[in-house]
């Protein structure tokens, strides 16, 4: 039972109308084939006031957890709900930057609520902080009372409407601020606003102080809120803070959602009010507290902390029990999928940011309408929209569940997922085309402009003196590359168009530079289709070639005519290939194996590395004075345009502030083992050989500064170097230099051997073997056989992250966290290191947030990446 900080015990259970199914189903009843999803009865959303159970099912319908639910309706002593004598609202805005097109409705809308005549009679002082930077936070007045603040053209209302734009987001300085301001006997309410990403000196340093802030003030009589205005915000981030600190969160949309949040607190500080409630989590695995009254939906693990809550507001805590699956069979109580107590375990789960968790409650709910608008939600603005779609029916209308459709079992999205169809995609490049202009028209760019020229030092751009033309109109391409990211959850695909080199100022094409023919140039785009989890691209339009393919994009359900799904084949026709409907990444089936993961693909990119380090490309033979002509001419050796550009802006602080540029967070992954961090620790094949080799020349004098491409013809010799006492050897040396050995044929151990002829490079495996007997290849041999090894061992790490990481990679870099089925928990480099010394960080790498899987080190690291906007 819930206690109050008194200790009494909870009120007993409150009888309530039980749940009214609807009049009649929605369709008629059917004879339902077995297996197959039917329609339940719908109704409104009703609160449960006795026990029930439910099972939690994967997206899959697989079942993945079972939980006896126990509602407890809050116990509070009515004379205990006064108005405080003194209530005290801290108001604390972004004025980063990004704010520039936002913070004039923002102080317009402060103006207009803290000069409400209503307010006139309310004992109420009010605090106004904003923040930018590190080390930008001011407090422009504090616990004025808020009859001053509402006089004709008070100083308050100036300090107001003063406030500018700045650079970057720190958040936690202002909530730090805040949380100072904080008084023992009166009642607080902090609201943050934000545009950004709070990032300012670094996401992790960041969202760890935020979080120990709120935690820090959970004994006090306060509430935290979070406003994440437009769709550039970090809304898990505050989604967590505001849970963490008894608030709500609000994705504000518009100026109207600002107002309607700033309007409610400052009701609630001149309302009676309940003092602070401690909920002990008891002999529970986690608890929920719901209020519609409140607009309140706060979940914990651990001890619930309300506050801020009216005499008058309803009050309940649904508290959750894991059961084995014997334990839930022999339960005698209702089982209750469709129930306030499920969407009330998503919502609790979502804000406290376990997201997979909380996408299979909603699925447990079997309410197909928003599962289908939510199971793929990875990125802020998915997860923002799932969570107002989940409180929209919790705590503001209820009935809506009427017009949902719910079925008798979890909706599974059968449809074929992002990544899966691009493979497929890959695999038939050369038999469809896609529309180019209809991509370009629905495109949604990431990064920043880049504009042609270079900048000066007085800030003007000097322009190329020379321009490209496309040959042809080219309605029609093919894709020359799909590119999935190792290490975040992007995506890119590449188109290349025929051009000629113009005069920027008009005249006619040259087609010859320095007798060099200029007949083959060509420009090469990427466009990303996934950006750190974000779909960027709806559809694209397509022509198919091959009637095969054809009938497997139509049988995936991701062809379209004229907006309905098509059956009939024609070469000619143009398809909408529809990307927006489906899964990012698979849904997790089971646990997560990473075993021996990083080792096979770190020996896979040290053999690549010895084959791409003998095969180094020889440019044509041309004269210091062609280069240089070629040069004048944008044009590198080989004949790739060259054009310089530059930003838009001369200073980056400046575009931050004029809210040009902004940031957001993204992240980037690496896999690793208990001795070698990442695979960018491995050296390149020619510096380890500098490193552990001495190579010896035909004339018995050793190679100064050898490198593979230089001993083709095998007339040298390989000798371990003599080290030095400053060199460290460290596990990255022996791991590589066991296969340095096998492959220099230094000392034979079968392990080079063994991973060619498992790539199905023979040719390459029979020449190691003659090297440990001393037969060296000849030249053309050699080549060919390294130049086969190299494009089969690439095609087998490519193979082994697409099936073992890709997915994985996806969802953490989209998400920042790991999904639920890896069950690890977070370490600090600290941490790492002490438990596994011959781990090397890098200054970047120690800022790194990292996880156990196995014998398999996943590491994550939050980088700050800027952005155009348009203002």
């Amino acid at each position: 039972m819930a206690k109050t900080p008194a200790g009494k015990s909870a009120a007993p259970q409150k009888t309530a109308a039980p749940k009214k199914p609807a009049a009649k189903p929605k369709t008629p009843k059917a004879k339902v084939t077995p297996g197959a999803p039917a329609l339940a009865p719908a109704a409104a959303l009703a609160r449960i006031n006795t026990r029930s159970k439910f099972t939690l099912f994967n997206l899959l319908g697989q079942p993945r957890g079972y939980y006896l639910v126990e509602p407890v309706e809050l116990e509070r002593d009515e004379s205990a709900g006064s108005a405080k004598s003194v209530a005290h609202s801290v108001i604390v805005v972004d004025r980063s930057g990004s704010m520039y097109s936002d913070l004039a409705a923002t102080k317009e809308t402060l103006l207009k609520i803290l000069t409400l005549d209503e307010y006139a009679q309310y004992n109420l002082l009010v605090t106004l902080i904003s923040y930018s930077s590190v080390g930008d936070v001011t407090c422009h007045f504090e616990r004025v009372p808020i009859r001053e603040i509402m006089k004709k053209d008070s100083k308050y209302q100036k300090d107001i409407k003063s406030i500018r734009t700045s650079c970057a987001t720190c958040i936690s300085q202002g909530l730090r601020m805040a949380s100072e301001k904080v008084k023992a006997g009166e009642l607080t309410a902090i609201t943050i606003h934000t545009d950004g990403y709070a990032n300012d000196p670094s996401s992790n340093s960041e969202a760890t102080a935020l979080i120990k802030l709120c935690d820090d003030m959970s004994g006090k009589d306060v509430f935290v809120n979070t406003l994440a205005y437009g769709n550039y915000t970090d809304f898990r981030l505050l989604s967590r803070v505001a849970n963490a600190g008894s608030g709500s969160c609000i994705k504000a949309g518009d100026i109207g959602a600002v107002y309607s949040s700033l309007y409610n607190s400052t009701k609630t500080l001149g309302s009676s009010v309940t003092p602070p409630i401690e909920v002990p989590l008891g002999e529970y695995d986690y608890q929920v507290f719901i209020s519609r009254g409140a607009g309140r939906a706060n979940g914990s693990a651990g001890t619930l902390s309300i506050r801020g809550l009216k005499s008058e507001d309803d009050a309940i805590v649904y508290k959750y029990r894991k059961l084995t699956k014997a334990e839930y069979d022999k339960l005698d109580v209702p089982v209750e999928q469709t129930s306030e107590a499920v969407f009330a375990f998503a919502k609790g789960n979502l804000a406290e940011g376990n997201l997979n968790t909380a996408k299979y409650a909603l699925g447990s709910t079997f309410d197909a309408t928003l599962v289908g608008a939510h199971a793929r939600a990875l990125t802020n603005n998915q997860v923002a929209a799932m969570a107002q779609d989940i409180d929209a029916l919790m705590l503001s209308d209820p009935g809506q569940l009427s017009a949902h459709t719910v079925l008798d079992q979890v909706p599974v999205n059968k449809k074929i997922p992002f990544l899966v169809l691009i493979n497929l995609l890959d695999a038939n490049r050369g038999n469809f085309v896609i529309n180019r202009q209809a991509l370009q028209e629905v495109y949604v760019r990431r990064g920043l402009k880049r504009i042609p020229g270079v900048r000066n030092d007085d800030g003007t751009v000097t322009e190329p003196t020379l321009k490209t033309e496309f040959v042809n109109e080219d309605t029609y391409l093919p894709i020359s590359s799909f590119d999935v990211n190792r290490n975040t959850a992007t995506m890119n695909m590449m188109l290349t168009r025929k051009v000629r080199l113009v005069p920027a100022a008009g005249g006619a094409p040259i087609t010859e530079v320095a007798g060099i023919k200029l007949d083959s140039l060509s420009t090469f785009n990427n466009y990303t289709l996934v950006g750190d989890g974000e779909l960027t691209v709806p559809f694209l339009k397509v022509k198919i070639s091959d009637k095969s393919l054809f009938d497997k994009l139509m049988n995936e359900g991701v062809l379209e005519l004229d907006g309905a799904p098509t059956t009939k084949y024609d070469k000619d026709q143009e398809y909408t290939l529809r990307l927006d409907q489906l899964p990012i990444v698979p849904p997790f089936e089971g646990s997560v194996e990473l075993g021996g993961v990083f080792d096979d693909l770190a020996k896979l990119k040290v053999l690549s590395s010895l084959c791409g380090a003998h095969l180094k490309e020889e440019a044509a033979d041309l004269t210091p004075e062609q280069v240089e002509e070629l040069k004048k001419h944008y044009l590198s050796k080989s004949l790739f345009l060259n054009f310089p550009t530059t930003n838009p802006y001369v200073k980056l602080e400046d575009a931050l502030s004029d809210g040009s540029v902004d940031t957001r967070t993204s992240y980037k992954i690496d896999v690793g083992s208990k001795h070698i961090l990442n695979l960018s620790k491995l050296h390149s094949a020619n510096k380890f050989l500098d490193r552990m080799y001495e190579v010896v020349g035909a004339d018995g004098k050793p190679m100064d500064k050898p490198a593979f491409e230089d001993v083709l013809d095998g007339n040298v010799t390989y000798k371990h170097k003599t080290l030095s006492a400053k060199t460290k050897v460290t596990k990255v040396d022996d791991f590589m230099k066991a296969l340095f050995d096998d492959f220099l044929g230094l000392r034979p151990n079968g392990a080079v051997v063994k991973i060619l002829e498992g790539v199905g490079a023979d040719k390459l495996a029979a020449i190691v073997k003659d090297r440990a007997k001393g037969k060296q290849p000849g030249r053309k041999e050699f080549v060919e056989a390294l130049a086969d090894a190299r494009k089969k061992l690439d095609a087998r790490s490519d193979a082994l992250f697409a099936e073992k990481l890709s997915a994985l990679v996806f969802y953490v870099g989209a998400t920042g966290l790991l999904p639920d089925e890896v069950e690890a928990k977070a370490q600090s480099a600290d941490v790492l290191a002490g438990k596994y010394p011959d781990l090397a960080f890098s200054k970047d790498e120690k800022e790194g947030t990292f996880f156990e899987v196995g014998d398999t080190i996943l590491s994550v690291y939050a980088k700050t990446e800027y952005f155009s906007r348009d203002k």
